[in-house]
C-alpha cells in the first residue's frame, strides 16, 4: 500500500509540474457575482464528486491489494507445491532408471544362467562339466568376453596395468539341407597292400554255383618281440679293443637299433604315434607294454622319444624356414597348457604358426611364456606379408609392437589381420544368449562374406581373380552398411544395448581394419580357423595328460606336434611318415631339407 501511494504520490507531482508551466487563467473574468456563486456551487460539487471517487477508488485499490496478497500467498504455496513435484518427477525417473538397470542386470544373468545350464547339461542329453578353473577363465572368459577395449581385459593382463540383456527372441529360418554335394562313390572299407586271398576249391561244392564274392576280414596281431644281438668284444693287431657284431647267414645284417636306445625305429615309431597322434598318457602306454610283458619304466619311454626328438628338431629348422620365407601370409594362435615347475604347477603357453601357401605347422614354447616377445623373437627377421591372430592376441600380446618391435623392423610392413571368425562367435553369443535381433544386420554381412569365400573356393579362382571379386561394388556396398549399422548402434544409449551386443560392436570398432583387411588381397585369408584347428590335437592332448613334467616335456610335444601337424596338413599319414622318418636317420640320412614330408621320398641314405 505505501509503496503504491508513492507513486501516486510521484505522479500527481508530474502533473502539477506540467501545470505550472501553462499560463494561468481566470476563469471568473467578466461573469456577475450571482454566476460566480453558481460556478463555486459547481466546483464545490465537482471537488465533492471527486473526493468521493477517490476515496471509492482507495477502498476498492485496497481490496485489490488485499486479493493481491491472497494471491501472493497461494502463488507462494504452489510454488512449494511445485518444487516438490519437482523433487518427486525427479526421485521417479531416477527409480524408473534403476528399475530398468536391474531389469537388464536379471535379464544379463538369466541369460548367463541358461549359457552356464547349457555347457553343463547340453542340448539333448546330460554332461557333466568340471567347475571353471583359472585356465578355463583364462582361455574362454578372457577371449570370448574381450570387446577390444582394456575394460573388458581381466586385472592381470599384461597389458592391463591401469586401473542386459533383452528378454526378446528371435528365431532364424533354418537352412534347408543341400544335398548337391553328395560324393558320386563312397569310401570302403580296407587296408593298404595287397590283402592274402584264400580261395574256396570248387571241386567240393556239391551243386551248381550260382556267385562267388569274397568276403574281407581284418586281423590284428599285436606282440613284442624281443632280439638279442651277440657281440664280440675283439682286438686286431697293433689295434685297441673293440665290439663287434658278425651275423650268421640269414640273420640280419646290422643291429636294428635306433641311436640311443634299446628300440627298432619302428618300435620308436609305434611309441610316437601312440603319445602324440592317440593321445595316450605316459602312463597308459606303460601299462600296455608291461601288459605284454615288457619290463621297463616310464621315464625310459620318455628318454627314448627325446632321442628321436634331436633329429626332429633339425628338421623343423628346416621347416621354420620354409614358412617364414619372405612375403609369406601365416596364421598364429597360443593355447595353455600346466607345467610343473620344481614343487609346484604354473600354467604356460605354446604358441602355433601356420602357412597354408606351404603346408607347414611349427609349434614353439619359450618357458611357457606369453608375453609380447614371444611371437617377435620367433618371427626375427622374417618379411612376413599378413600375420593372422585373433583380436584378443592381437591387443594383449602384439599390440603396435607387431610393427614396431626393434628386433622385428621388417614387420612394420606386414599386414596385421584379424580373425573375423572370432567376431561372428560374439554375434552369435548375442544371439542364443540374449536374443538380441540387432546383430542380426552384422550376421547377414559376415554370412555374405563366407558364402562368397565358399563361391570363390568352389570356381577355383586365382588369387588375383578372388582379390578382384573382393573388391567389386557388391562387396563394398556391404561394407558400407556394416559401417552405418555400426555408428547407428554405437551412437545409441548404452543402456539401450544389451552386453553382449556392446561387447561385439567394440570388438568391430577397434578391429574393423584389420578385420577386412582380406578385401584388399586375394592371397588374405578372411579368418584363423586354419591355426585353431592346428592347435586342437594339442588342447586335447592337455586335456588327456593334464599337465608336462617339465619345461622338456612341453618343448618335447612342441616339436612332434610340429612334424605332425605339418603331415596332417599336407593330407599324408602320420604314422607312415614316422615310420620313413626314423627309419631314414636309422640308415645314416642327414638330409633333413630332403626329409620333409612332401621330399622324403627323395632323401638319400648314406
Amino acid at each position: 500500500m505505501k509503496e503504491l501511494q508513492h507513486i501516486i504520490e510521484q505522479k500527481q507531482e508530474l502533473l502539477a509540474r506540467e501545470s505550472i508551466s501553462r499560463p494561468a487563467l481566470d476563469y471568473s473574468e467578466g461573469m456577475t457575482a450571482e454566476e460566480q456563486k453558481r460556478y463555486i456551487n459547481y466546483l464545490a460539487e465537482r471537488v465533492r464528486e471527486a473526493d468521493l471517487g477517490l476515496r471509492a477508488r482507495d477502498l476498492v485499490l485496497q481490496d485489490f491489494l488485499d486479493k493481491q496478497k491472497e494471491y501472493d500467498e497461494r502463488i507462494s504455496k504452489l510454488d512449494d507445491v511445485l518444487s516438490r513435484i519437482d523433487s518427486l518427477e525427479s526421485s521417479l525417473k531416477d527409480s524408473e532408471r534403476k528399475r530398468k538397470a536391474a531389469e537388464r542386470k536379471v535379464a544379463d544373468l538369466t541369460a548367463k544362467l541358461k549359457f552356464a545350464n547349457k555347457n553343463r547339461f547340453g542340448d539333448k542329453s546330460h554332461r557333466t562339466k568340471k567347475k571353471d578353473s583359472d585356465e578355463e577363465s583364462d582361455r574362454t572368459k578372457d577371449k570370448d568376453d574381450f570387446d577390444g577395449t582394456s575394460s573388458s581385459l581381466p586385472a592381470n593382463s599384461i597389458v592391463n596395468k591401469e586401473p542386459e540383456a533383452s528378454a526378446s527372441t528371435a528365431t532364424q529360418e533354418k537352412k534347408a539341407r543341400d544335398l548337391s554335394n553328395r560324393p558320386d562313390a563312397y569310401n570302403t572299407m580296407g587296408i593298404q597292400g595287397t590283402p592274402k586271398e584264400y580261395k574256396s576249391d570248387l571241386s567240393k561244392v556239391p551243386g551248381r554255383i550260382l556267385e562267388r564274392k569274397m568276403i574281407p576280414v581284418f586281423h590284428l596281431e599285436v606282440n613284442l618281440v624281443e632280439e638279442r644281438f651277440e657281440m664280440v668284444h675283439y682286438v686286431e693287431k697293433g689295434k685297441k679293443p673293440k665290439w663287434g657284431y658278425f651275423p650268421v647267414a640269414g640273420n640280419p645284417e646290422i643291429v636294428t637299433k635306433f641311436d640311443g636306445t634299446k628300440v627298432t625305429p619302428e618300435f620308436l615309431q609305434a611309441i610316437a604315434y601312440e603319445v602324440y597322434v592317440k593321445n595316450v598318457t605316459f602312463g597308459l602306454l606303460h601299462r600296455w607294454l608291461t601288459d605284454l610283458g615288457m619290463k621297463v619304466s616310464a621315464n625310459t619311454l620318455r628318454n627314448w622319444l627325446k632321442k628321436g626328438k634331436k633329429y626332429l628338431d633339425e628338421l623343423v629348422k628346416v621347416l621354420k624356414e620354409v614358412a617364414l620365407e619372405k612375403d609369406s601370409i601365416v596364421n598364429c594362435d597360443e593355447t595353455w597348457c600346466k607345467v610343473r615347475k620344481y614343487d609346484h604347477y604354473k600354467k604356460c603357453y605354446i604358441w602355433v604358426l601356420v602357412n597354408k601357401a606351404e603346408q607347414t605347422v611349427i609349434f614353439f614354447y619359450e618357458d611357457g611364456s606369453r608375453g609380447r616377445d614371444v611371437l617377435t623373437n620367433f618371427i626375427g627377421d622374417a618379411e612376413l606379408k599378413s600375420v593372422m591372430t585373433d583380436g584378443y592376441n592381437a591387443y594383449v600380446f602384439i599390440g603396435d609392437e607387431l610393427s614396431t618391435v626393434r628386433k622385428s623392423p621388417n614387420l612394420k610392413n606386414a599386414i596385421h589381420q584379424v580373425c573375423m571368425a572370432h567376431w561372428k562367435a560374439k554375434l552369435d553369443k548375442t544371439m542364443e544368449q540374449a536374443g538380441d535381433i540387432r546383430a542380426l544386420p552384422f550376421l547377414r554381412g559376415v554370412d555374405f562374406y563366407y558364402k562368397r569365400e565358399r563361391q570363390y573356393d568352389a570356381e577355383g579362382l586365382t588369387p588375383e581373380e578372388r582379390g578382384k571379386r573382393r573388391q567389386d561394388l557388391e562387396s563394398k556396398e556391404m561394407l558400407i552398411t556394416l559401417r552405418q549399422h555400426l555408428k547407428i548402434e554405437l551412437d545409441k544409449d548404452p543402456s539401450e544395448t544389451t552386453p553382449y551386443l556392446r561387447e561385439a560392436l567394440n570388438y568391430l570398432d577397434k578391429f574393423w581394419d584389420n578385420i577386412f583387411a582380406f578385401l584388399k588381397d586375394g592371397n588374405l585369408p578372411i579368418d584363423n580357423n586354419l591355426a585353431e584347428r592346428a592347435i586342437r590335437p594339442l588342447t586335447t592332448q592337455r586335456n588327456s595328460m593334464l599337465h608336462f613334467g617339465s619345461d622338456e616335456g612341453a618343448e618335447m610335444a612342441a616339436t612332434y606336434h610340429s612334424i605332425i601337424g605339418t603331415v596332417k596338413m599336407q593330407g599324408r599319414s602320420a604314422w607312415e611318415y614316422l615310420g620313413k622318418f626314423f627309419t631314414k636317420i636309422f640308415n645314416g640320412c642327414r638330409d633333413f631339407f630332403s626329409l620333409r614330408p612332401d621330399k622324403i621320398g627323395l632323401a638319400i641314405c648314406q
